[in-house]
């Protein structure tokens, strides 16, 4: 099969070829490192995503305004236009799909909150909260478990304890956050799902943040206090808008819960890695890095051509999306040495871009590599032999990989 109908199926989300990217990956890189795909131009070495990533005047992040959005609105019909134009505006007040001066002034309201320093100080709380789900798992007496329990949990009440979010009803928040998911994963091949658990959640945050503004709270040192904030060192305050896509970014996305998946599944595949380990606890902290390198959640971004320029010598017009494939960057051979294996005492791991790269580094990154840290410990010291438990599935997208469900056995 030729290559580019290789990447389109890829895609248009072949299952088999789905199951395996990173074949996929490798032959991009070696034979086409930039190629368009679709509605897309698709970017699979290191060194030109961690350029594109740089250059900030020449690729926007206002995704929206991209060619692949054009033409998936192009082939809907007019109720499907509809819905996918709602979806579509709550983009445009997303922090990571702005370009500055916006994006500068949406990452004020929380980079305080977000920064390493703040993260650290949640360390005691995020370990009692994955001690607590250990104990739930112990208690129910599932054996094999269903490691969702901790993994989409310990992520998901880590950040309603920083959005003092009340106690939810947590099977609700995760249907709606898979759908949404889902959507971003696959340009919406779900619409209705994501469109209804979209709405749903939006009511949901506005009715919270009604809540928080008859408290009368003002600037303070809190997330919330900052969020609803009517001024913040003279900063134009956010949205009701603005406000929902903040809310619903924190409660619905981010990889943490991915990540302890495909940290488990990639140390069960790789026996000497988990036994390594086990021997030296304190090697976990780094291992994180080479996770994110070799098995990350989030495979890919994307951009929008500014003007008509050209990648690596490849041309690319004005208003084409461009997809930077950060998994395939994590294991190019130019810069990772022997990148298809595991090694968690790599000691470069740290440069892998599944954060990305510059003003747009993932703001979230420091909460992630906690909960990642924090999981995968209370994990391996609760059940130092865990091991998969039979066959798995991943999920059916491009964007996003991790398994559908991942069953644990103790022993």
């Amino acid at each position: 099969m030729e290559l580019a109908e290789r990447a389109e199926r890829f895609y248009g989300l072949d299952e088999e070829l789905l199951r395996d990217p990173w074949t996929l990956y490798a032959d991009l890189r070696e034979h086409a490192p930039v190629l368009r795909v679709g509605p897309a131009v698709v970017v699979t070495r290191y060194d030109d995503v961690k350029e594109l990533f740089r250059n900030t005047d020449g690729f926007s992040n206002k995704r929206w305004t991209g060619s692949r959005v054009t033409q998936r609105r192009a082939s809907l019909v007019p109720d499907e236009v509809e819905k996918y134009d709602y979806l579509i505006r709550l983009d445009v007040n997303h922090i990571g799909q702005n370009d500055r001066p916006n994006h500068t002034r949406l990452r004020k309201f929380v980079s305080q909150a977000f920064s390493r320093r703040a993260i650290d100080n949640l360390r005691e709380r995020a370990t009692g909260i994955a001690n607590d789900l250990c104990d739930e798992i112990d208690a129910s007496g599932d054996d094999p478990f269903d490691l969702s329990t901790l993994s989409w949990r310990l992520p998901f009440l880590v950040v309603c304890s920083m959005l003092e979010v009340p106690d939810a009803e947590i099977a609700t928040f995760r249907s709606w956050a898979l759908e949404i998911r889902r959507g971003l994963g696959t340009n919406y091949d779900n619409l209705d799902a994501a469109f209804d658990a979209t709405q749903r959640l939006e009511a949901y945050v506005l009715e919270l943040i009604r809540e928080r503004r008859a408290r009368g709270v003002g600037a303070g040192d809190d997330l919330v206090s900052n969020l609803v904030a009517e001024d913040l060192q003279g900063t134009v305050p956010l949205t009701d808008a603005e406000l929902v896509a903040m809310f619903a970014v924190m409660l619905t996305t981010g990889n943490a819960n991915d990540m302890i998946s495909n940290a488990v599944i990639a140390l069960d595949e790789r026996p000497d890695q988990k036994t390594l380990l086990r021997q030296d606890p304190a090697l976990l902290r780094p291992a994180i890095e080479e996770f994110l390198r070799f098995c990350p959640s989030a495979h890919g971004v994307h951009r929008v051509a500014v003007g008509d320029q050209e990648i690596a010598g490849f041309p690319v017009r004005a208003g084409e999306t461009v997809r930077l494939v950060v998994a395939s960057a994590n294991r190019d051979p130019a810069r990772f040495a022997d990148p298809d294996r595991l090694d968690i005492t790599r000691k470069d791991a740290q440069h892998q871009l599944d954060f990305g790269f510059g003003i747009h580094t993932c703001l979230g990154q420091w909460l992630a590599r906690l909960d990642i840290e924090v999981g995968l410990r209370a994990l391996y010291e609760r059940y130092p032999d865990l091991r998969v438990a039979g066959p798995f599935r991943y999920r059916r997208e491009y964007q996003f990989r991790g398994p559908e469900r991942l069953m644990i056995a103790k022993h």
